[in-house]
């Protein structure tokens, strides 16, 4: 696949070798207001207004801002103030008014949140080394590195197109005794996430088409938004793989709390909007059309926008969370 990919490189500069020509394009067109926003259910709407400009605006590349633009937003049909927090299900209006470059209208729905269904998760160690209890006096002094797969029910709601995205964090530690001059405790981060197998889930790959995927387009992608169109109305288990994860702890005396440490998994219900220009991003910066046009063989992809202008995105999202608690197995593992 990547050797497709580098004969097509190398033909397109044969071909346009010496069709090169510098030339500054008069174009008849006037800047116009963009409008962006992610709107988060129970959070403050922050709403950003600038300008477009031609691409050798060099003065407007770096200062796009509007100063005289006046925004209004409204949720259900009525103005709301800045401290207006949106609930699931609102319609949301923003309008931006600006005496030098017009007018910008743009609407989104607030998804409601889909709740995670059954989570179910296995970590493997791979390796571990673990001391005596009293080597160098520690009661608590072990490397553990481990993999972990878990599987998470997405329970798709019925009647409605769904958008998602997939996110996660980690958290570790607590409170430790500074074992080198006992004046004060410290900050422990004893446990650290390791890679997070994104082909081990093949729905985050729905968006590649046939050719992307012959050209090899599809590999080593982060992308993790997906739609329920393979799963409409029904449940679909997610596959979260996470390899060489690692739990390093070295302690004086043996405290449970060190072991406080988990995955946090969030499932994010997005509005249309924001999966489309997802897909619109990621075509530009890793599918082959980006590619294509980046060496003059293809259009350059039309950006994609919600607004009335044509310039920006409002979208909104609503999520839940599960939190993968390891405590029990670091327990286990470190006795």
């Amino acid at each position: 696949m990547a050797i497709l990919r580098y004969i097509l490189y190398l033909l397109a500069a044969v071909l346009l070798t010496g069709c090169y020509e510098d030339f500054d394009p008069e174009i008849d067109t006037k800047p116009v207001l963009c409008l962006n926003s992610l709107i988060t259910a129970g959070e403050p709407i922050d709403v950003k207004v600038s300008h477009t400009w031609m691409f050798n605006d060099e003065k407007s590349v770096n200062d796009h801002k509007v100063s005289d633009a006046s925004v209004t937003i409204l949720a259900n049909e009525k103005i709301v103030g800045n401290d207006y927090l949106p609930k699931e299900g609102d319609k949301i209006r923003i309008m931006a008014e600006s005496p030098t470059y017009g007018e910008a209208v743009a609407e989104v729905v607030v998804p409601y949140a889909t709740p995670i269904g059954k989570v179910r998760f296995t970590p493997v160690v791979t390796n571990i080394w673990k001391g005596d209890e009293d080597f160098f006096h520690y009661r608590m002094l072990a490397d553990i590195t481990f993999n972990l797969n878990i599987e998470m029910d997405v329970n798709d709601p019925a009647g409605t197109n769904n958008y998602y995205q997939f996110e996660y964090d980690w958290f570790s530690g607590a409170w430790c005794e500074d074992s080198d001059d006992n004046l004060e405790a410290s900050r422990l981060d004893p446990f650290t996430i390791g890679t997070f197998e994104y082909d081990a889930e093949p729905i985050f790959k729905e968006h590649v088409g046939v050719f992307e995927t012959v050209m090899g387009n599809g590999e080593d992608t982060d992308f993790v938004f997906f739609s329920d169109r393979q799963f409409p109305g029904r449940t679909y288990t997610l596959h979260l793989n996470f390899t060489n994860n690692t739990f390093n702890i070295k302690n004086e005396t043996y405290d449970e709390s060190l072991l406080e440490c988990g995955v946090t998994l969030y499932l994010t219900t997005v509005s249309e909007s924001y999966y489309n220009w997802a897909v619109y991003k990621w075509n530009v910066d890793e599918g082959i059309t980006g590619d294509l046009s980046d060496i003059g063989l293809a259009e350059s992809k039309w950006g994609y926008s919600n607004v009335s202008t044509g310039a920006g995105v409002v979208a909104a999202q609503a999520s839940t969370k599960y939190i993968v608690d390891l405590k029990e197995f670091l327990k286990n593992a470190i006795k």
